[in-house]
């Protein structure tokens, strides 16, 4: 019987590592491969009947799957070794985001709201951009903070990363979607740091998937590599600076803009101590946002328990606090919908998850 092909559509990536997983899933026979050994390992002769493809070519490819830790060995069979997020898995998750995102949007509503006037107050470079710019960075902030102190306070630490054949650290991140277009859902949420540890700081890009754009993580990094954004005098951009070919990019990307006078950042930048303060307003006495943020990730993690291979349990809570983050993308979007958070011109890049701290690397 002839096997029907079947294209692979999914998003790949890497939580908090540094290994490239395009580098081995690029391609639909590698894609095909660890598609047919997910549930369960087989042999060649076995994973060339469920697909269909000849065995010289799953005998070719799997070398390269094993030294990318794609795919793991064990005598004459083979297993996937990262979690697949499928879709059927993906839209029973999705209901249990969907109770609690309008009470996490007025918890952060009425927090924004209430500190307002003490934001502008503050010292920080961008302090008068306003909470409907600067609620991107603390929405963000404090929910990726509380995941964190929650996850570990409910046994749910995330496992170490393990050393990889290729030199690499880090799992694999696997979202299968629906069509062709292989890009980022648009709740999806991350936070994108570029820098240098010889160096004076740190440029971070918190993104939703819906208003990601990969030239604004490119800038971001190009500014942190050159290691003058901490030099610009409360955000204004010395003349000799930046070339013209420097500053056209940067406007288009929307990281600088100009005034009557100056070019000026069009992000806010931090010290350390000036950005715990900022997010400690909006974080302190939340008894009410931690139950809600538990509720959410038991539930998602019970979830994670019942459809993924038991060999790959310890990927669990990795991949869990990634896929929480989504209720970042759904409570943004609630909160622009009522107006609390500025509404993306269509026009420009949305940079208003984007900021620079002083001082050392910190994992926010």
């Amino acid at each position: 019987m002839q096997k029907m092909y079947k294209r692979i559509n999914w998003n790949t990536g890497t939580c908090n590592g540094n290994i490239d997983v395009n580098k081995y899933l690029y391609s639909q026979l590698a894609r095909a491969i660890c598609d047919a050994v997910y549930e369960k390992p087989l042999t060649v002769e076995e994973i060339s009947i469920k697909t269909g493809l000849p065995t010289i070519y799953i005998e070719d490819e799997l070398p390269r799957l094993i030294y990318g830790d794609a795919i793991v060995q064990a005598g004459n069979k083979y297993a996937t070794n990262f979690i697949i997020l499928r879709l059927c898995d993906k839209k029973i998750m999705l209901d249990k985001f969907a109770p609690l995102v309008n009470k996490i949007a007025d918890y952060f509503a009425h927090s924004f709201s209430g500190n307002n006037t003490h934001v502008a107050k503050m010292d920080f470079y961008g302090a008068d951009f306003g909470i409907n710019r600067l609620g991107y960075i603390a929405l963000a902030a404090v929910i990726r903070d509380k995941t964190e102190d929650i996850m570990k306070k409910l046994d749910m630490k995330s496992s170490p990363y393990p050393p990889r054949l290729d030199g690499g650290y880090g799992w694999f991140i696997v979202d299968e979607k629906e069509a062709e277009h292989e890009s980022l859902s648009a709740t999806d949420s991350g936070c994108n740091s570029s820098g240098d540890a010889d160096k004076d700081g740190f440029i971070y890009y918190y993104w939703i998937g819906k208003y990601y754009q990969h030239h604004i993580g490119s800038n971001t990094a190009w500014l942190a590599n050159k290691n003058i954004v901490g030099k610009f005098d409360y955000g204004i951009v010395p003349a000799d600076a930046l070339s013209e070919d420097d500053l056209v990019r940067l406007l288009q990307s929307n990281l600088i803009i100009k005034d009557e006078e100056h070019y000026k950042l069009n992000f806010a930048a931090f010290t350390h101590e000036q950005f715990y303060a900022f997010r400690t307003l909006f974080s302190g006495n939340s008894h009410v946002l931690d139950a809600l943020l538990s509720e959410l990730i038991s539930d998602i993690h019970m979830s994670f328990k019942t459809f993924v291979p038991k060999r790959l349990n310890d990927q669990i809570n990795q991949y869990v606090c990634s896929y929480v983050h989504n209720i970042i993308g759904f409570v943004a979007e609630t909160l622009i919908s009522r107006g609390i958070l500025e509404k993306p011109d269509a026009a420009k890049p949305l940079v208003n998850g984007v900021f620079y701290l002083h001082g050392n690397y910190i994992n926010i």
